[in-house]
């Protein structure tokens, strides 16, 4: 029995195989080929043999690019974009590339038609030496890409819904990433365009920690900033900048032990400041800024017999100077951390019966963690 059916499994063999094989995925490289964009070369002038050599080597450098290349012979049109156009059509490709050796001799000219933004592009290029095929198909490909940088922007800005960019702007993801250089080149990436992290009107809520070099605190206590800030080509002041009232406190930390007690301190603060926070394209910018303001420092006694219990407070003008980073979470959220250095004048020193417990102010250092949201 056992050699009938090895007998059988032997004879089937070859009858299962091919149908194994038809049933197995196509290969990853296929698959991803298939996902690449298309674009067209032309076969113009195909005797020629520098335009037969420039158009195997913009073949080489858009297929290197991550796309699919596809050669056709030159239709029966006799104009040269009807010709590229058709052909770009019937492959499904977003662009159509030729080039054309003048009747000159001396010069070639790279026809580009761009189905993104309907354009049909022409440059004359000199061609001389043994460097010229390279050299022409390195400019058909700039051609291209100077040819798209409009629907590529468009794309980016475009709204969620569609409604900013309409057809011209639907260029393939793979061309888009291709053309991020080229934004950035151009001074134009999507990403140095978006609000700045304090543009317009903002608030953030936090914490706030101070800590005095004279021995007062940590202390602890809620922070409240209003903010409002330039924007790119949005007014006359530089994009970045912004102005921002903070709030900090009741800070409240442990009380300060001496021989004859102990006392207990209250801090508030309110600062008004010139804030810096430059757009760096990055989820991550740094945040600088200087202010001035008032500080209170508030105490209460709690001394040993026959001494009495007693309170008292000191208000000083302070002045600040800081610096963070903020992580940016969405374009209107932000996640700020600073830390700050405050000079008060006059200084508080806190005594009990003539013995000095601390002193605030020369310098308090400040930190703040909290959500910006900008309005």
């Amino acid at each position: 029995m056992r050699s009938f059916t090895l007998l059988t499994s032997l004879l089937l063999a070859p009858a299962l195989a091919p149908a194994r094989a038809a049933a197995a995925p196509p290969a990853p490289s296929q698959q991803a080929a298939a996902a690449a964009s298309r674009v067209v070369i032309v076969e113009a002038d195909a005797d020629d043999p520098l335009v037969r050599e420039a158009a195997t080597r913009l073949r080489a450098e858009l297929g290197a690019a991550g796309f699919e290349v596809v050669r056709v012979p030159r239709g029966r049109e006799a104009d040269a974009r009807a010709a590229l156009e058709r052909a770009a059509q019937d492959e499904g490709a977003f662009a159509a590339a030729a080039i054309f050796r003048s009747p000159a001799g001396a010069t070639a000219d790279l026809w580009i038609v761009d189905r993104v933004t309907q354009k049909t592009v022409v440059r004359t290029v000199e061609v001389s030496g043994a460097a010229a095929p390279s050299v022409m198909a390195v400019r058909a490909v700039e051609l291209l890409q100077a040819s798209l940088l409009e629907a590529s922007l468009l794309s980016s800005r475009a709204s969620p819904d569609g409604a900013a960019g309409g057809e011209r702007a639907a260029v393939p993801e793979d061309v888009r990433r291709w053309m991020a250089p080229v934004r950035r080149r151009a001074g134009a990436d999507p990403a140095a365009e978006r609000p700045g992290m304090l543009a317009g009107f903002g608030v953030q809520a936090g914490l706030a920690a101070l800590l005095s070099a004279g021995g007062i605190g940590p202390a602890l206590g809620p922070a409240l900033r209003l903010s409002y800030g330039a924007s790119a080509g949005g007014g006359a002041l530089p994009a970045g900048l912004a102005a921002r009232l903070t709030f900090a406190g009741p800070a409240i930390g442990p009380a300060l032990e001496g021989a004859l007690g102990a006392v207990s301190v209250r801090q508030e603060m309110a600062l008004l400041e010139a804030v810096w926070a430059p757009e760096t394209g990055a989820a991550i910018s740094p945040v600088l800024s200087a202010g001035v303001g008032g500080a209170h420092l508030f105490i209460a006694g709690d001394p040993l017999p026959p001494l009495r219990s007693a309170t008292g407070e000191v208000w000083s003008i302070a002045a600040s100077l800081g610096g963070g980073a903020g992580l940016r979470l969405t374009d209107r959220a932000a996640l700020l951390l600073d830390a700050h250095a405050i000079f008060a004048e006059p200084r508080a020193v806190v005594t009990l019966g003539g013995e000095r417990l601390g002193t605030a102010g020369r310098p308090t250092f400040a930190g703040f963690l909290g959500l910006l949201v900008r309005l």
